[in-house]
């Protein structure tokens, strides 16, 4: 995926990815699986096409069963997709983005090669939208994740700024 599809050297992995997260096959380390699960997430950055990453994904898997199929004409690769979200790409200079600037203080943005619900949000139902919140992904998805309560005041004093502003009408 990294050779094949866009680039954008503002995010910290610069291109689509695909991670298997759960591999499961087999019943016994003395007999051979009939058959094997991996459950992965493609990652892609708001300009790729899902469809034709699947259909490129699916491809490659055909490529691999074929041949096997003259000896094993069960063999198959089966590529289910569960759900999806599309990438998020808000441009730094978007109003939204200046609106939260507004709200945190902040001065600069960052892209990150998250999963979130944004691309949704902003692909499907076309609202401006930016991730923001407290603590840092340092600390996140992993035993003892915490936020910091630096962080948390930082998030309450950016919800009351928001608070304000809807009420005086944004």
């Amino acid at each position: 995926m990294a050779e094949h599809g866009l680039r954008d050297g503002d995010y910290d992995v610069p291109y689509t990815t695909l991670h298997v997260g759960k591999f499961n096959g087999g019943v016994q380390v003395n007999i051979v699986p009939n058959r094997c699960v991996l459950d992965f997430e493609i990652r892609s950055l708001a300009g790729d096409d899902p469809e034709v990453l699947i259909a490129r994904l699916r491809a490659a898997a055909e490529a691999i069963v074929a041949p096997l199929r003259g000896t094993f004409p069960e063999a198959e690769i089966v590529v289910e997709r569960l759900w999806d979200y599309p990438g998020l790409g808000t441009p730094s200079d978007a109003g939204v983005v200046n609106f939260v600037k507004g709200l945190t203080g902040a001065n600069g943005t960052m892209k990150v090669a998250f999963g979130t619900e944004g691309g949704l949000f902003s692909q499907r139902l076309g609202i401006p939208t930016v991730i923001c919140g407290p603590g840092s992904m340092a600390q996140g998805h992993k035993p003892d994740e915490f936020v910091t309560v630096e962080q948390m005041a930082r998030c309450e004093a950016m919800m009351a700024a928001l608070l304000t502003r809807l009420e005086v009408g944004i």
